[in-house]
């Protein structure tokens, strides 16, 4: 073999692996983009979805603030009367709509505790020196939604209460926990865990014998525990420091979940396999139910007709 021949075969074979370098590069900055752009995808639902359970109970609280029932047992101060109307209403959400995670709260006007559906203690109770939502619809006699921070911390719309005189009476809210998104979202292969900063315990009051995770409180006691597991043993992967994490096929990322001065006082944790590409669709859900009020117009427009409630 002459001398000519072998530089010949070995300036093949330098291009030729010279070109297996570059097209193992070229695949794996495809496959990056790939996975940044799934990851963008993922997130982007799970804030659609949040979004949606707010804007479902923003759409909730006002429906019933104009409840004429709720309305004249507020203002005539019939509690127990009230607490039965809260509890048929959610009894009616339940059977036709199966979400089950939501409670009710009625303030009188100067925001103190009048019924809540969940529980019988507390009336009374002023609620000024801490939640700001209600100070807000207090003030702009507006309907408001957002993550907000009590005793606990978890979706609340607010809807201001008005007589047939059209006066400020009190406030109507739902409040939401994270179990149904938890659960539309599995749905699509996508686990979350929601979770407090430990600082905000101190409020959030009924966390206080919940598991903890680092410097965080867990605030939803249905979450797969084999990703909470995970977390357990890598706990650099609670820090937002790089957008996702990369654990044997599964992405790990997070969104802030932020308090109604949009500081954030928390993370939604997100977990999902990345090579799971076909996801279902969510189910229809109906909602057949009847809204009691004596406004001719708002029956006309609500309670004659069927209503879907259809989160995308």
């Amino acid at each position: 073999m002459n001398k000519t021949y072998k530089n010949f075969i070995l300036s093949f074979i330098i291009v030729f692996i010279t070109l297996l370098y570059f097209l193992y590069k070229y695949n794996n900055k495809i496959e990056q983009n790939q996975i940044d752009i799934l990851v963008s995808n993922r997130v982007e639902l799970v804030q659609n979805e949040l979004t949606n359970q707010k804007n479902n109970a923003l759409s909730l609280a006002i429906l019933f603030s104009k409840n004429q029932n709720i309305i004249s047992f507020l203002e005539n101060n019939k509690p127990k009367e009230l607490k039965k109307e809260l509890l048929n209403s959610l009894e009616n959400i339940k059977n036709y709509t199966n979400i089950n995670n939501i409670q009710i709260q009625v303030h009188t006007k100067d925001l103190k505790v009048f019924v809540r559906s969940w529980e019988d203690k507390d009336e009374g109770l002023s609620l000024e020196s801490f939640r700001k939502g209600l100070l807000k619809v207090k003030e702009t006699k507006e309907p408001f939604v957002s993550n907000e921070l009590g005793k606990r911390f978890n979706i609340k719309a607010i809807s201001p209460i008005f007589n047939q005189n059209n006066e400020y009476i009190g406030t109507l809210e739902i409040i939401l926990d994270y179990s149904d998104l938890r659960n539309r979202l599995k749905y699509m292969g996508i686990e979350i865990i929601p979770l407090l900063k430990k600082e905000y315990l101190p409020i959030a009051t009924s966390y206080h014998e919940d598991n903890l995770l680092d410097d965080f409180v867990i605030i939803q006691n249905d979450y797969d525990k084999k990703f909470y597991d995970l977390l357990m043993q890598h706990k650099n992967y609670l820090s937002n420091e790089k957008f996702y994490y990369e654990y044997n096929n599964k992405i790990i990322t997070q969104i802030p979940l932020g308090d109604i001065d949009l500081k954030s006082v928390g993370i939604l944790m997100i977990f999902f396999d990345k090579n799971e590409q076909n996801f279902k669709y969510l189910p229809r859900y109906e909602y057949l139910g009847e809204i009691n009020t004596k406004d001719s117009n708002f029956k006309n427009n609500f309670s004659k007709e069927k209503k879907e409630i259809i989160i995308k």
